[in-house]
This record gives C-alpha cells, sequence and structure tokens, in this order.
C-alpha cells in the first residue's frame, strides 16, 4: 500500500498531466474548427472539377479516352504503390492505427493482383511503422509541418503523376482518414492514378465540340488540377480527423486524470484519517495508562 506522502506526489503528477491533457485539448480543439472549415469548403470543388473531367472527356472523344491519366487501368502483373496518409505527431488515439490497419488489409486482399505493392507515406508515424517491418518504401513525403497547404498538396500530386508516367506503378492508391465529425474518423482506400474512366456511354452532349481551341490540352491541364485538388482534398481529411481524433483523446485522458485524482484523493484521505485516529488512540491509550499508574 502507498503511503500518504507517496499518494500525495502522485494526485500531484495526475494534476500536471490533466493540465497538459486539457490544454492539449483546448489547441486542438481550435485547429479542428479551421480544419473542419478547410475540408468543407474544399469538397464542392473537389467534386466539381471531376464533373469537369467528366465534359472535357466528352468533348475530346477518343483522344480523352486514350489519356493515360484517366485509362482504365491495366495494373495485372504490374506493381502499384499505395500511400499511406498519417500524421507525424501521437497522441490522437487510433488514428494512425485505423490508417496502418487499413493499409494492411488492403494489401492481403490485393496483392496477388499486383507483381509487387510498394508502400508510400505521408507522415512521419507511418514511415516509422512500415519501415520498422521492413516494407519497401516507395515513395515519401517528408513531414510539411502542422497545416496542410495545397503547395504541399500540389507537390505531392506532381511526384505521384511523375512515378506514374514513368511506368514504374501501374496504379497508385491512398490510404486515408476521411474526416466524418470530431469523434469519427473512416479510414477509406482509394485509387489516385490512373483517374477513374466514366462509367457507361459518355452522355451526346458531352460528345459536342465544346472546349475551343484544343479540347485534348484543355483536359490534360483539368486533369492536373484535378489530381492536384483531389490530393489537397486527402491531405484536409486527414488534417482535420487527426484534429478531432487528438481533441478526443485528449478530452478522455483529461477525464480520466480527474477520475485517478478522485480515487488517489479518497486513499490519500482514508489513509490521513487513519493515521489520525491511530494517533488519538495512542494519546487516549498512553493517558489512560497514566491514571492507572
Amino acid at each position: 500500500m502507498a503511503s500518504i506522502k507517496d499518494l500525495k506526489k502522485r494526485i500531484g503528477t495526475v494534476k500536471n498531466t490533466q493540465q497538459t491533457t486539457k490544454a492539449m485539448k483546448m489547441v486542438s480543439t481550435a485547429k479542428l474548427r479551421r480544419a473542419q472549415d478547410a475540408v468543407r469548403a474544399h469538397r464542392p470543388y473537389a467534386r466539381e472539377i471531376q464533373s469537369l473531367i467528366q465534359v472535357a472527356a466528352g468533348a475530346a472523344g477518343e483522344l480523352g479516352s486514350s489519356n493515360p491519366l484517366i485509362a482504365p487501368s491495366e495494373a495485372e502483373g504490374r506493381a502499384a504503390l499505395l500511400v499511406v496518409v498519417t500524421s507525424d505527431r501521437g497522441l490522437c488515439g487510433g488514428f494512425n492505427g485505423n490508417s496502418i490497419r487499413a493499409a494492411q488489409r488492403w494489401i492481403a486482399a490485393n496483392h496477388s493482383k499486383y507483381s509487387s505493392v510498394d508502400l508510400g507515406c505521408v507522415g512521419k508515424r507511418g514511415f516509422d511503422f512500415f519501415r520498422g517491418k521492413g516494407r519497401t518504401i516507395g515513395y515519401r513525403l517528408p513531414e510539411f509541418g502542422g497545416k496542410v497547404t495545397f503547395a504541399a498538396a500540389k507537390r505531392l500530386s506532381t511526384e505521384l503523376i511523375a512515378l506514374f508516367e514513368s511506368g514504374k506503378y501501374a496504379e497508385v492508391h491512398f490510404v486515408y482518414n476521411e474526416f466524418k465529425n470530431a469523434s469519427v474518423q473512416t479510414p477509406v482506400v482509394e485509387r489516385f492514378l490512373p483517374a477513374m474512366a466514366p462509367e457507361g456511354e459518355v452522355p451526346a452532349e458531352m460528345k459536342v465540340e465544346l472546349i475551343k481551341p484544343d479540347s485534348a490540352a484543355v483536359l490534360a491541364a483539368l486533369l492536373k488540377k484535378n489530381f492536384a485538388a483531389q490530393a489537397y482534398r486527402v491531405l484536409l481529411e486527414s488534417q482535420a480527423g487527426e484534429h478531432g481524433a487528438r481533441m478526443t483523446a485528449m478530452s478522455n485522458a483529461t477525464d480520466n486524470a480527474g477520475e485517478m485524482i478522485r480515487l488517489l484523493t479518497l486513499e490519500y484521505n482514508k489513509q490521513r484519517q487513519a493515521g489520525i485516529t491511530k494517533e488519538l488512540l495512542e494519546i487516549i491509550s498512553g493517558s489512560e495508562s497514566q491514571k492507572t499508574a
């Protein structure tokens, strides 16, 4: 059983920890608001630019359908790159573990389709985990700090497109946590390259020469913008999810610390009361012994 001195020390330590977790929760709450606003503002743009790709592909006709960035994937027996998006820091609950496990499940389910599956890493936590497991890291985006920028997303998309166009990889997929709300982030595996080709017959109005002077050139330019926009969306989703997960984790840690303080304080008071009672009994016993002497 811990002594009163030890209990008092533990209570002080837990209180200090509680102050830290409470401060981290407040910081994550403020960051979450900004990240949530950013991802919700960008989602409509990411959806609309994909719709424009459909229009441009229809206007470009056969030239659009033969563009390797949107052509149907022919990845059978070729290498694929799986880009795992995690955070640079921990203390965010199961956020990173969810992405890592989703990547492992996808590899287990799909590895037979490809000659090999290399891993790409955005964020330090995923890189450290897979490097420790001896996995081949085919691509890594070094830590870009605490805030996602469009410049970082554009760099990411440009480098992945270059790897795809070089023929090294037949497909590129993202694994990331899609932001739902502060306490829910859903791991998603999403194909990035080549872009999903329009399904079924292209509507007649899309086949009209709507884009001048060169539909194929406009389509190529739109594709590059689309990939940058989609990469930015993925990074924003992950950033918002990270802040939400950290806020929830720190909130739970703060509550747990409060409960631990309550229990330790209860034990401290019990032992202190027992010590006082013992001292009183010793004083009474001493007084009675003197009376009978």
